[in-house]
Parts: C-alpha cells; sequence; structure tokens
C-alpha cells in the first residue's frame, strides 16, 4: 500500500483524495513536530497531534493576500508593529502550536519573535475559514487563542460572508451588513466588509489610502 502526499492531493494506491481533507496523527511531540513541519505543509500541533490540512482555496488565498497587504502597508506606515502571514507557528506550549492565516505582533510582543515561530500569544490575527480547517478553527484553536492570551481575533467566512470578532471575557461581534470593522487593538485600522467579499474587483493600495484618509479625519 501506497501512501504519496503532494500539495494538491493525496494518493492512496490508485486512488486520489482531493481537498478538502485533514489528516490527524495524536501522540506527537513538539520535537516530532518541528522536523515534520516544513514550509511546503500546512500543520499544527493541537494537544500533542499533528494536524495536517489541505491546500488553501484560490478565494482563500485572494483574501488572505488582500488582508496581508493593507496590513503590511498600514503598520509599516503607523509603526504599530509588524504583519506575518500563514506558515509561520505561534507557540502556546509544548503540545499547542498552531499557524494562524494571519498574526501582528505589536513592538511590546517582539521579544517573543524567533526565526520560525512565536513564542506565546500574538496581540491579533486572523483565520479565514475553509471547509477544511472550519471545525478545528472554530471549536479547538479560538478557544486557546483567548485562553493563552491573544487580544483581538478576527474570524472570517467567505461562504457565509461573515466577520466574527472574539476578544477576551466572552466578548464576541459577528458582522454581516456592517460596512466597515474597527480593530479595537491596531489604532486607526478598518475594513469595508464589501472588500472581502468583492475581492477580485478591489485594488489593496485605493483601500490602504482610504483607511489613511478616514484616519486623518
Amino acid at each position: 500500500m501506497m501512501i504519496r502526499m503532494t500539495r494538491k492531493y493525496i494518493e492512496f494506491s490508485d486512488k486520489t483524495i482531493e481537498p478538502p481533507f485533514t489528516i490527524i496523527k495524536p501522540g506527537v511531540s513538539e520535537k516530532e513536530f518541528f522536523e515534520f513541519a516544513t514550509e511546503d505543509i500546512s500543520c499544527e500541533l493541537i494537544e500533542g497531534v499533528l494536524v495536517i490540512h489541505s491546500p488553501a482555496s484560490l478565494k482563500h488565498e485572494s483574501i488572505f493576500g488582500f488582508l496581508f497587504t493593507i496590513f503590511n502597508l498600514f503598520l509599516k506606515r503607523t509603526d504599530q508593529g509588524k504583519v506575518i502571514g500563514s506558515r509561520f507557528f505561534m507557540r502556546l506550549g509544548p503540545t499547542l502550536i498552531f499557524e494562524p492565516d494571519l498574526l501582528v505582533v505589536l513592538p511590546s510582543s517582539y521579544s517573543k519573535l524567533r526565526p520560525t515561530y512565536l513564542d506565546g500569544p500574538s496581540d491579533f490575527l486572523i483565520e479565514i475559514l475553509s471547509p477544511s480547517t472550519q471545525e478545528t478553527d472554530l471549536t479547538k484553536k479560538i478557544p486557546y487563542y483567548l485562553e493563552k492570551g491573544v487580544k483581538e481575533i478576527w474570524v472570517i467566512d467567505p461562504t457565509l460572508e461573515e466577520l466574527t470578532v472574539f476578544m477576551p471575557k466572552d466578548r464576541i461581534k459577528k458582522y454581516t451588513d456592517s460596512k466597515i470593522v474597527k480593530s479595537m487593538v491596531i489604532k486607526g485600522f478598518w475594513i469595508k466588509l464589501e472588500w472581502l467579499w468583492n475581492i477580485d474587483n478591489v485594488n489593496p493600495l485605493d483601500c490602504f489610502n482610504e483607511i489613511l484618509k478616514q484616519e486623518s479625519i
């Protein structure tokens, strides 16, 4: 029996398993995790269980690329911190190593940055839901993020066109038809939801300039 995993699918004997899929392997140590993890594999360690995710969809990556661009421009412009994309781990303990889609580290947390991971909670992070990760993101990761000290979490659901903000002390707010979502942690940062749902028709530079214009008013 032969199993081969590529960046796009899994070959199992004479059958091909197309995305979305999730592979789990229990009983994995932190040392084993970091020996296994590479930039080509999307994986996490959740309660000592290695979780391997299938490749992200085009829509997921389009939203991610847009958000990374405007966060990067805004944080550099305002000197408020660093934005880091996926394939960078956030270590919350020896059995809890996560890979958020996007995380923001404020200057007060720079001391926690390591070459391949953040040793502790980020100040702000985003998860973009997909069929293979939705249940894990909502039922496993979000509670740990809040418990371990993440200050603000944006969960984006492209299918339902919803953005939910999670903050400590059970503060949760869901945005659907609201036009603007403001960050409570990153001063002056906001987005229009319509940008995300019409991602192929917006220019991130135009959006960034609109954010700056509003900030200066």
